[in-house]
């Protein structure tokens, strides 16, 4: 295939999202329903914001999920494989889906929630409730880059899992606590053997360069993602 083409790219998201309508039809009725439930149970739809971040950074799972279903499922992976689209473009699509379309689709199943819960809502202010949702973690680029790690994680592990994607999370989860727990009792061995006087000092960094400083950390996962699209896209 020559070239790389952003209308096979919009292409491939047409086949996607018409092929997988029922994952992803799935998924939002659940980002709508759970937020919305609580809002009209509690007759407060102040509490749609804090159960819709709660969806926004673990929804970030089954999105990548759903994004590589059709890619893995054993009826349609073959059919998959057989597209016209080159790692490249698919990639873009990947990129896409998890960057753009989850936080958008997150944030409008959110909103429709609080509408939804307002006429059960003791308080009136929905303006307000719409203001908490915006301020508690959709214009927050700290969680936003968050929710992208955990995305992009998800999206390399269903690219690099052969079979049982539940194990493969498991040992993921596994391997990120016996990190933290193996560098926590490092530095607890440092302290103790060491004779060491700290010292703070207060370093000021612009909030540009921590933006960019951290965006380096999904941007290198999507980076492996991609490499192991290519590596393994023919060998499922």
């Amino acid at each position: 295939m020559k070239g790389y083409s952003l209308s096979r790219v919009a292409q491939y998201a047409r086949y996607h999202y018409i092929s997988q309508n029922k994952n992803y039809l799935s998924l939002l009725f659940t980002m709508f329903a759970m937020p919305a439930i609580i809002g009209i149970l509690s007759r407060d739809m102040h509490d749609v914001p804090g159960i819709a971040m709660a969806i926004y950074l673990f929804g970030a799972i089954g999105f990548a999920t759903s994004t590589t279903f059709s890619m893995r499922e054993r009826t349609t992976k073959i059919r998959e494989m057989t597209l016209p689209v080159s790692a490249e473009e698919r990639m873009t699509f990947m990129f896409f889906n998890l960057v753009v379309a989850f936080p958008l689709v997150c944030f409008i199943t959110a909103s429709l929630a609080i509408v939804v819960a307002y006429p059960f809502s003791y308080s009136r202010e929905i303006g307000a409730a719409f203001e908490e949702l915006l301020s508690s973690g959709f214009l927050e680029w700290a969680i936003y880059i968050i929710v992208q790690i955990v995305a992009s994680s998800s999206l390399l592990i269903n690219l690099l899992a052969r079979r049982n994607l539940f194990v493969a999370y498991l040992g993921a989860f596994a391997g990120i606590v016996t990190f933290f727990a193996i560098m926590g009792r490092t530095i607890v061995e440092i302290l103790e053997n060491f004779d060491y006087q700290l010292q703070y000092v207060d370093v000021y960094i612009p909030e540009p360069v921590a933006i960019t400083l951290f965006c380096l950390v999904p941007v290198g996962i999507y980076a492996f993602a991609y490499l192991a699209l290519r590596r393994r896209q023919m060998k499922w």
